[in-house]
């Protein structure tokens, strides 16, 4: 059960650094009282250049998934299709999580997935669209807008793909002596 407390305390604090920085960078770029409008596309974020060269900060919302897919779902089906994903997911990282047992590789991976993908899901029930903010670019090369349950979520995808390559051909509760 201990193992549980650690998946849930670590998605709670990306949960919370996801939240707290989208409330910031809301108050500082989108209106006086931070307040984000129902409509994603009624955003109108000023750019805060961090860097010259590559990162800016710069609030949009997202309606879609990973680079706005399925943003044109009416409205209707497009939160109840997210939470159902979210849902499914939420059931598949915990099936995964029970027999990681003494896999720390996939157990943190997972975490971050869990994380990440609360943050988000907590954007989409709250207010119908995601709230991404980070603009990483080069020249007028713009990678597409992200946020910190996004980070966790790539972060989370990495460990796993480190955890399959360093636990190749092993059973899931580590080895045996066959």
């Amino acid at each position: 059960m201990l193992r549980y407390a650690y998946l849930f305390a670590g998605a709670f604090v990306i949960v919370a650094l996801d939240q707290l920085s989208k409330l910031k960078v809301a108050e500082a770029l989108v209106l006086p009282d931070g307040q984000l409008p129902a409509d994603a596309r009624a955003i109108r974020s000023e750019i805060h250049r961090v860097t010259e060269t590559w990162f800016n900060l710069r609030v949009t919302g997202n309606k879609g998934a990973a680079w706005g897919l399925f943003r044109d779902l009416p409205e209707t089906w497009r939160v109840p299709f997210f939470v159902i994903i979210a849902a499914v997911a939420l059931v598949v990282i915990l099936l995964f999580f029970k027999s990681a047992r003494g896999q720390k590789v996939l157990s943190v991976g997972l975490t971050c997935i869990l994380g990440g993908a609360i943050g988000n899901l907590t954007d989409r029930v709250r207010l119908g669209y995601v709230v991404d903010f980070i603009d990483w670019y080069h020249g007028d090369w713009h990678w597409p807008t992200f946020n910190v349950a996004d980070i966790a979520i790539s972060v989370g995808v990495g460990l796993l793909l480190i955890d399959m390559v360093i636990n190749r051909g092993e059973p899931p509760d580590g080895p045996t002596d066959a």
